[in-house]
């Protein structure tokens, strides 16, 4: 009886408050006073009401599963970046956004999360139901508050874009925690949510189709671990042949999304760097991410790719002149001495170099060299 007072009081405090955090204007980031609120609230819970949750036995394989589906929607959704376009993320990964983003973010997500199953563990509908409003609210506070809502288009943003999704994964989050643990919500959680935060580049996808994946991904994995896992036991071998087929499927998404992307069917290409001409600002072993050329304007320091000789070239243009109505580059390796023999021309040109991936060439180098033994 004890536990159950502990639990109505702190179910309905943390509600209430989410509640004021989420509408009062208190001149900070909600997501900072929803860390403050909810980590203490967590531990709280966790040590002085007793969990009587007993997880299925395959606990293991959700967490494993909703691991790679974090993973694998972290792929496409960069890999998408090839079609909508890459773009300097707003949020810098400096220290002071890790303390004043990330870190609040992931204290909310975590100390939710531990809420959520210590609460559901105790059988009480009531404050189940409250806890679920309060993880829709905390969820909410991690984007934005009420008190952002200026105008009518932006209240239907906030509602599209922040409250919808929140409302349909955080039943996907009871569901999973209650059968599972909170261990896979703060996995898949973690992994989805502050990647925006922690990655300089950003992808221009629209609100409107994150929105849209938001209501749609968690309806979708319900639905997958429903089947997989909650069927009847007659149905085991059919489960393990699903997952098999569920990691073939992923496995094959990643060889054509990777194959795709090297051969340059997008907007944008991917370039293994193989030499040390441009070692300093490129390394060898380096990937770059190029935006395909279309008579985009370039300037002397941009760095390009190239054909020439039959090879592909990522040098930086150090030069142009316009002889007879024509365009002429020339081109240097940062590593070079001396300029590259000759010059381009518009038709040689391959792309325009945005980012680089450190390292992530070096397999395909590695591929290289045992075909050339």
């Amino acid at each position: 009886m004890v536990d159950r007072r502990k639990l109505h009081i702190s179910s309905g405090v943390m509600l209430v408050a989410l509640l004021l955090i989420l509408i009062l204007p208190l001149g900070v980031s909600g997501r900072i006073p929803a860390a403050v609120l909810l980590a203490p609230m967590a531990i709280f819970l966790y040590f002085f009401l007793k969990k009587r949750c007993i997880l299925s036995l395959n606990a293991g394989q959700v967490l494993l599963l909703m691991t790679a589906i974090a993973l694998a929607y972290l792929m496409l959704y960069y890999l998408s970046g090839l079609y909508f376009g890459f773009y300097q993320n707003i949020y810098r990964p400096t220290f002071s956004n890790i303390l004043r983003i990330s870190v609040p973010i992931a204290v909310v997500i975590v100390s939710s999360e531990v809420i959520r199953h210590v609460i559901l563990a105790q059988e009480d509908r009531l404050s189940g139901v409250f806890c679920y409003f309060a993880c829709v609210m905390a969820e909410m506070l991690t984007y934005s508050t009420i008190r952002d809502v200026t105008t009518f288009a932006r209240f239907m943003d906030f509602v599209a874009m922040t409250t919808f999704p929140a409302i349909v994964s955080n039943l996907l989050y009871h569901y999973l925690s209650k059968r599972y643990g909170m261990l896979p919500n703060i996995v898949f959680r973690l992994l989805t949510k502050l990647h925006r935060y922690l990655i300089p580049i950003s992808v221009g996808i629209s609100d409107s189709i994150e929105s849209f994946i938001g209501i749609l991904l968690p309806a979708a994995i319900y639905l997958f671990i429903d089947m997989l896992f909650e069927k009847k036991k007659r149905y085991a071998l059919q489960k393990k042949n699903r997952f098999a087929t569920l990691i073939t499927v992923t496995a094959v998404a990643i060889m054509i999304s990777v194959a795709m992307l090297v051969s340059n069917q997008f907007s944008h290409g991917a370039l293994v760097i193989a030499t040390e001409s441009m070692t300093g600002k490129i390394n060898k072993g380096d990937m770059v991410i190029f935006e395909s050329y279309e008579d985009q304007l370039i300037v002397e320091g941009q760095v390009i790719v190239f054909e020439k000789n039959s090879s592909m070239v990522v040098h930086r243009v150090v030069d142009i002149k316009i002889i007879n109505e024509n365009t002429r580059y020339y081109t240097k390796g940062d590593a070079n001495e001396h300029n590259d023999a000759g010059y381009i021309t518009d038709a040689d040109i391959v792309g325009i170099v945005n980012y680089k991936l450190p390292w992530l060439g070096y397999p395909t180098l590695w591929l290289r060299s045992l075909f050339k033994r």
